[in-house]
C-alpha cells in the first residue's frame, strides 16, 4: 500500500497510536461509565437527602408557625372561640396552600376546630392533651401527614390544643424537591407509592405501585437502606431508598429518590463525543507530530539516501555539497555514511579514471594517488599488473620491430634482386622464343618441301634428267638443315643452362625465407613455383634436344641418302620406288620434327608465362617488403611514443 518507509512507519505509528486510543477511550469511557454511575448514585442518595431534609424543614416551618401562633393572643382568643373565620384569615397568611391544616383541640384531645381539608380521621390527640409534643411524621387511615402538635397554656389561663401539618400527598413540595436536586422523588406509605413526581405517558402521577421486594427486606424490614439501579415506570434509574419513620420511630414507610439514566445516558454520550473528539484530535495530532518526526529524521534522509544510491547506480559519483544537516541518529549516521562511501568510490575512480587516462594517452608511468580500501585494493593490483605487463609488453614489442624492420629491409633486397634476375630470365625467354618460331618457321619449309618432293618423286622417272640439279640443291638445303640443327642446340643448350640457374635462385629464395620466418611463408611459396617452373622448363628443354638430335639424326640421313643418290643417279630408274618411300619417310620425319616444334613452342610459352608470373611476383614481394618495412617504421615510431618504466 505505502512503499516509503517514512509512510510506513506514519501508518503503522498511527495504526497503533488508534488502537491504543481507542484502547484508553475504552478504559476511559468504562471508568466515567462507572464514575458516572457512581455520579448518578450519588445524586440520587443527594435526592434522597434533599427529599428528608425538605420534610424536616417543612416540619420546622409548621413549629415556627405554631410559635408565632402561640404568642398571639387574638390567635389564642380565636383558637378557644373556635372562631373559623379569624383562623383561616391566620392559615391564609402563615401557611397558605391547600396542603397545610389547622387542628384544634381540648385537654382531652377532642377537636374543636379543623380546617377542611384535614386528612385523618381517627388519630388520637389525648396525649398531646396529657402534655406530649407531636412533631414529625404520622401514619392513620393510610394517609401520611407531617405536624406539629402540642399543647398551648398561657398566664391568663387559656388553655387548647393546637396541631398544624400538611398533607405528604401534595406535590407541589415534591416538585420542589425535585428542582433543587434534578432527582424525581416519591414517597412510600409503607410498601405503596404515596406521592411521587414520577408520571406515566399520559401525564398522571405515578402512585399506587408496590415496592420492590429486595427494598422492602432491605428498608422496611431491616430498616436500612437501599442503593442501586432499577426500572421505574418504564424507565431506568439509579436509586436511593431510606427508611421513613414516624415521631415516635416507628417505620412507616420510605423516601425515594431516582436520578433518570437518560440524563446520565445523555452525559455519558456527551463525554464520550468529547473524549472521542480529544482522542482522535490527539490522534491526529500525535499522527501529525509523527509524520513530519519521520519526514524530517527517516523520509528525508533516506530521499537523500536513495539520491545517493541512484546516483551511484548511474555512475554519478562526484559529490555534490549538501547543506542539509543530518539527525545524529541511526538514519543520519547511515546517510552520512552512505555519502562518505559515494566519496570515496569517486575518489577510487577518479583515480583510476586519471590512470587509464594516462596509458590511453600512452603513458604507463602513472601511480594511485589515493588509498583503494576493501576490494578496490584488487582494481588497484589489476591497474599495476596492467601497467606493468603492456609495459613489459610494449618493450617486447620495441624491440621486436626493430628485428622485424632489419629483416623486411633484407627482404626488400632480396626480393629486389630476385625480380631483376626473373626480369632478365623474361627477355632470354622472349629471344629463345623468337628464335624457336624461326626454327619453326624452317621446320615448316623443310615439310613442305618434303611434300613437294613425295609429289615429285612420281614423276622422278620423267625427271631422271634433271633430278642431279635437284639432288645438289637437296643436299645443300641438307647442309642448311643441318647448321641450322647445330644453332639449335645450343639454344636447347641456353634454355637449360637457365633453367639450372633458375632453379639455384628458387632455393636461393626458399632458404632466405626459411631464414625469414613466419613472414617469408608467402615468399617461399613463390620460390617453390618458381622452382617447379624451372624444372619444368628443364624438362622440355631435355624433351626439345632430344627431338632436336632426332631432327639432325634425321637430316644426316637426308643427307647420306642426297650423296648415295648423287652417286647412284645411275641407279635411279632402279631405285625410284626406295626413293620415294625415302621421301614419304623424310615427309613424315618432318612432320613429327613440325610437331615437336609445336611441344618446343608451347613449353617456352608456359616458360615465358611463368618467368612472367615470377617477375610480377618478385615485384609484388618486392613492394610488399617495402610495404612490411614502411609498417615496421610506423610500428617502431608507434610504439616508441609510449612512456614504460625501464
Amino acid at each position: 500500500m505505502f512503499k516509503k518507509l517514512g509512510m510506513q512507519i506514519v501508518f503503522i505509528t498511527t495504526i497503533c497510536i488508534a488502537v491504543v486510543v481507542a484502547i484508553m477511550l475504552t478504559v476511559t469511557i468504562m471508568a466515567f461509565h462507572g464514575y458516572n454511575d457512581s455520579i448518578m448514585l450519588e445524586r440520587a442518595v443527594v435526592g434522597m437527602q434533599v427529599l428528608e431534609d425538605k420534610v424536616e424543614s417543612e416540619i420546622d416551618d409548621l413549629q415556627d408557625a405554631y410559635s408565632m401562633f402561640k404568642e398571639d393572643g387574638d390567635f389564642r382568643d380565636a383558637a378557644v372561640a373556635a372562631d373559623d373565620a379569624v383562623l383561616k384569615s391566620y392559615m391564609q397568611k402563615q401557611l397558605p396552600g391547600d396542603d397545610f391544616y389547622m387542628l384544634v383541640g381540648d385537654k382531652s384531645g377532642t377537636i374543636t376546630y379543623k380546617t377542611s381539608n384535614y386528612p385523618l380521621k381517627s388519630f388520637d390527640y389525648s396525649q398531646v392533651g396529657a402534655g406530649k409534643t407531636i412533631k414529625g411524621v404520622a401514619r392513620c387511615d393510610g394517609e401520611l401527614v407531617a405536624m406539629y402538635a402540642s399543647y398551648v397554656k398561657d398566664q391568663d389561663g387559656q388553655e387548647f390544643m393546637l396541631c398544624l401539618g400538611f398533607t405528604m400527598k401534595a406535590y407541589d413540595w415534591l416538585d420542589e424537591v425535585m428542582k433543587i436536586s434534578n432527582c424525581d422523588a416519591t414517597v412510600w406509605n409503607w410498601d405503596i407509592r404515596y406521592a411521587t413526581t414520577l408520571k406515566r405517558d399520559n401525564g398522571e402521577r405515578a402512585t399506587g405501585t408496590d415496592l420492590n421486594e429486595d427494598v422492602q427486606e432491605a428498608v422496611l424490614q431491616k430498616d436500612g437502606k437501599y442503593e442501586g439501579q432499577h426500572d421505574v415506570v418504564d424507565r431506568h434509574y439509579y436509586v436511593s431508598y431510606q427508611t421513613m419513620k414516624d415521631y415516635e420511630g416507628k417505620i412507616v414507610g420510605a423516601y425515594w429518590a431516582g436520578a433518570d439514566a437518560r440524563d446520565a445516558d445523555a452525559e455519558f454520550g456527551t463525554v464520550t463525543a468529547i473524549a472521542i473528539s480529544i482522542g482522535v484530535v490527539g490522534a491526529i495530532g500525535i499522527a501529525i507530530f509523527i509524520f513530519i518526526f519521520c519526514t524530517m529524521r527517516v523520509t528525508k534522509p533516506l530521499a537523500h539516501a536513495e539520491e545517493y544510491a541512484n546516483e551511484m547506480l548511474a555512475g554519478q559519483l562526484a559529490t555534490t555539497n549538501v547543506t542539509y544537516k543530518f539527525a545524529d541518529d541511526e538514519v543520519g549516521k547511515f546517510v552520512e555514511t552512505l555519502r562518505s562511501a559515494k566519496h570515496g568510490m569517486n575518489d577510487v575512480v577518479g583515480d583510476s579514471s586519471r590512470i587509464l587516462a594516462a596509458m590511453a594517452d600512452g603513458d604507463f608511468t602513472e601511480t594511485p594517488n589515493v588509498k583503494y580500501p576493501g576490494v578496490f585494493e584488487d582494481i588497484e593490483k589489476n591497474i599495476l599488473k596492467i601497467e606493468d605487463d603492456l609495459g613489459q609488453t610494449l618493450s617486447n614489442m620495441n624491440t621486436s620491430s626493430d628485428e622485424v624492420l632489419t629483416g623486411s629491409n633484407q627482404m626488400a633486397e632480396g626480393s629486389q634482386s630476385l625480380a631483376d634476375g626473373t626480369t632478365r630470365q623474361a627477355s632470354a625467354i622472349e629471344e629463345i622464343s623468337a628464335t624457336i618460331a624461326e626454327v619453326s618457321t624452317q621446320i615448316a619449309t623443310t615439310a613442305q618441301n618434303a611434300a613437294e618432293a613425295g609429289s615429285l618423286s612420281k614423276q622422278t622417272q620423267d625427271r631422271v634428267n634433271e633430278q642431279d640439279t635437284e639432288i645438289q640443291n637437296m643436299v645443300q638445303a641438307m647442309n642448311e638443315i643441318s647448321t641450322t640443327s647445330q644453332e639449335i642446340e645450343k639454344i636447347i643448350k641456353t634454355i637449360e643452362d637457365i633453367a639450372f640457374q633458375t632453379n639455384i635462385l628458387a632455393l636461393n629464395a626458399a632458404v632466405e625465407a626459411a631464414r625469414a620466418g613466419d613472414a617469408g611463408k608467402g615468399f617461399a611459396v613463390v620460390a617453390d613455383e618458381v622452382r617447379n617452373l624451372a624444372s619444368k622448363s628443364a624438362e622440355a628443354a631435355s624433351s626439345t634436344t632430344s627431338l632436336i638430335t632426332a631432327s639432325i639424326d634425321a637430316v644426316g640421313k637426308g643427307s647420306k641418302i642426297a650423296l648415295a643418290t648423287a652417286e647412284s643417279m645411275k641407279e635411279v630408274k632402279h631405285m625410284s620406288t626406295q626413293t620415294a618411300e625415302l621421301i614419304t619417310e623424310i615427309a613424315s620425319a618432318s612432320a613429327e620434327q613440325t610437331e615437336s616444334i609445336k611441344q618446343i613452342t608451347s613449353g617456352i610459352e608456359q616458360i615465358s608465362q611463368v618467368i612472367q608470373t615470377n617477375s610480377a611476383t618478385a615485384e609484388e614481394t618486392a613492394a610488399s617488403c617495402e610495404e612490411l618495412s614502411g609498417q615496421s617504421k610506423l610500428l617502431k615510431d608507434q610504439v616508441s611514443r609510449f612512456k614504460i618504466n625501464q
